[in-house]
């Protein structure tokens, strides 16, 4: 293959993961700016449903963008380079273009909803920057339950990350026994977002994508909000945790895997 063509390709899939990471942040933080916004009820069913139905869309449109090598989340992406043997080269590209889409679309979903938002922090006293301001800044980022304790809510991110990751790897490992083709996986994969939701957001928020969750809290910061973003509102840089959560999750789900694998295959 050109180095023409090579760069072509890696642009349409950069394009692809933009707006396919972008969208699933639309759709769920638009669900979260209902919720929280409006009147209108949404049980834990229907925002798990939500969840589920736009990481599936998302997933299809990427398809159909790249044709290939859809990630939408850099726990897939580090997962996949340290499993599938993922081109190293496209590694950061990928990465980029998710926390791009997370930010960029996050800014769309804060000016649909900036009246609403602006009313919410007038009736509720809510000063950006101070404590009880991540009352809104959680509508655009994952602002998880302080009463349910950091080092809980760490353990929770690497044993859903792990779960998550391995699953995913079942889906595209070729070598397994069920070879789910591209046009099943992206339902399985929604239906497994949706399962998590239902059962860990009764706990505590989870992010699963650290993508989402940094791009839209860089937009957050610029916003108004400043380090209460960063820290929520508690003395530690807390928008590490979700970070260090998925990655952990994610290396230690690749390497359970391939423990599997090498000992089934004995």
């Amino acid at each position: 293959m050109s180095y023409f063509k090579k760069n072509t390709l890696l642009l349409s899939q950069c394009i692809s993961e933009f707006l396919g990471t972008g969208l699933m942040i639309f759709f769920n933080s638009s669900c979260s700016a209902s919720l929280k916004l409006t009147n209108e009820y949404n049980s834990l069913w229907k925002v798990s449903i939500i969840l589920g139905l736009s990481t599936c869309i998302a997933i299809y449109i990427s398809l159909l963008i790249s044709g290939s090598e859809v990630h939408l989340n850099p726990v897939i992406t580090v997962a996949f380079f340290l499993l599938f043997n993922f081109n190293k080269k496209k590694v950061i590209p990928y990465i980029t273009s998710q926390i791009l889409g997370s930010f960029f679309f996050s800014v769309i979903t804060y000016k649909l909803y900036y009246n609403s938002i602006i009313i919410f922090e007038e009736k509720n006293k809510i000063f950006r920057g101070h404590c009880n301001s991540i009352n809104s800044d959680s509508i655009l980022s994952f602002f998880s339950n302080k009463d349910f304790g950091i080092i809980k809510i760490f353990i929770i991110e690497i044993l859903i990350t792990f779960v998550f990751v391995f699953i995913i790897i079942i889906l595209n490992d070729n070598e397994n026994y069920f070879n789910f083709k591209v046009t099943i996986s992206p339902i399985l994969i929604g239906i497994l977002v949706c399962i998590i939701n239902i059962i860990v957001f009764p706990l505590t928020n989870f992010t699963l994508n650290p993508a989402h969750d940094f791009g839209s809290r860089i937009f957050i910061y610029l916003s108004g909000w400043n380090k209460i973003v960063l820290t929520n509102g508690i003395n530690i840089a807390y928008f590490i945790i979700p970070i260090l959560g998925t990655a952990i999750g994610s290396v230690t789900s690749v390497y359970f895997y391939k423990y599997i694998k090498i000992h089934y295959n004995k």
